[in-house]
């Protein structure tokens, strides 16, 4: 029997960020005796993920943390992973902020670079570096792949690419009065009105602003409770300054779960003031379980593949929470046959990856038969 052919896809870590849950959602719906899916993470630390990619036949590599002085180290370990590994023939980078260093590395060894954008912008104090490793990523990607196409355009600055959706089990989230009584129940839920988010807890997802967002939809709505699905560096200093405005009482952090399709039922709003962000797999999946969603304008306007968002400027307040309250009385509708004639279900989408992958390497073969 032949092996399936092993793809190498690398992130920074194996939590559950959105990058990071759309490669997931594509992992358990190829065909895993033609494609395999490996990683590399640049973490240490067990991962979200972990357990899960073990079982479905894939393998972890942990790299080391590249900080600059280290580069010399950083560039021997991807040698010598290319060395032990042939079969890592595509090299799919998700953690495009140094994938220009480890795609150099894979040209050297003949390997196929798959560059992949998940991102509209970069944060400002890293922004000269990134630039540099924006520009030397271009230089070696062969394939190029965006969530959106404005992340497309913003990762490769003119250059050819194509979108392949952060599509989503579409079942999974459709809403469920059964599972939204059990799920409130959980945190001791009500009538009252809950938004909720879903995210890492990082500069980029503005958790600071969804505090302040928060604090003034208590001006109106006193009971309301904010549902946080997440964890991240940020963490503790969230939870300091939601002492700090005395509004932690009514927050439920959850920390990172498995089960966000049933937490997404027990939300009445979605909210994701997010300074900037691709298309983020979090506001799809909250569309499909029917949520009104309220976002920044940071995060690209292709996230609307409903009629269940508005977009609001970060620095306006007042129209935050006229948002949340419009969201509120809009209520949820079933959103399961719109996600699926948008193009976002998981069984379409991976069947297009896995073919785009086996392409790929049928002409690496065809090249050396010749």
């Amino acid at each position: 029997m032949n092996e399936p052919k092993r793809i190498l896809c690398v992130f920074g870590c194996l939590d559950r960020g959105g990058a990071e849950t759309m490669c997931m959602n594509l992992y358990r719906h190829v065909d895993r005796t033609k494609v395999q899916f490996d990683f590399v993470t640049h973490l240490s630390k067990p991962g979200a993920y972990d357990e899960e990619i073990r079982s479905l036949g894939g393998r972890i590599f942990v790299a080391p943390r590249f900080k600059g002085w280290n580069l010399f180290a950083y560039q021997a370990w991807w040698r010598k992973h290319m060395k032990r590994h042939p079969e890592h023939q595509i090299i799919h980078g998700h953690y495009f902020s140094i994938s220009g260093l480890y795609f150099a590395i894979a040209k050297q060894f003949h390997r196929t670079t798959v560059a992949h954008s998940h991102a509209t912008s970069l944060l400002p104090k890293h922004k000269r570096i990134e630039q540099f490793f924006l520009s030397l990523m271009n230089r070696y990607a062969d394939y190029r792949l965006a969530c959106s196409e404005a992340a497309g355009r913003f990762l490769f600055r003119g250059k050819d690419f194509t979108v392949i959706k952060n599509a989503i089990d579409t079942e999974r989230f459709a809403f469920d009065p059964k599972c939204r009584e059990a799920a409130r129940k959980e945190f001791a839920l009500t009538d009252e009105l809950v938004i909720g988010t879903v995210g890492r807890m990082e500069q980029v997802k503005n958790p600071f602003g969804m505090l302040t967002i928060f604090s003034e939809v208590l001006k109106q709505e006193p009971q309301a409770a904010l549902l946080w699905v997440g964890d991240g560096p940020l963490r503790e200093a969230v939870e300091q300054r939601a002492e700090e405005l005395g509004i932690a009482d009514r927050i439920h952090m959850t920390g990172i779960r498995s089960d966000v399709d049933n937490l997404l039922q027990a939300m009445d709003v979605f909210l994701l003031p997010s300074i900037s962000e691709g298309l983020p797999v979090s506001a799809i999946e909250a569309q499909a379980a029917g949520l009104p969603c309220v976002l920044s304008d940071g995060i690209s306007r292709e996230t609307a593949i409903t009629d269940r968002c508005r977009f609001v400027p970060l620095n306006d307040l007042d129209a935050w929470v006229r948002a949340i309250e419009e969201g509120f009385r809009q209520g949820r509708s079933d959103t399961t046959q719109a996600i699926v004639d948008a193009g976002y279900d998981i069984h379409t989408t991976a069947a297009w990856l896995q073919d785009f992958y086996l392409h790929i390497l049928e002409e690496r073969e065809e090249r050396r038969g010749l």
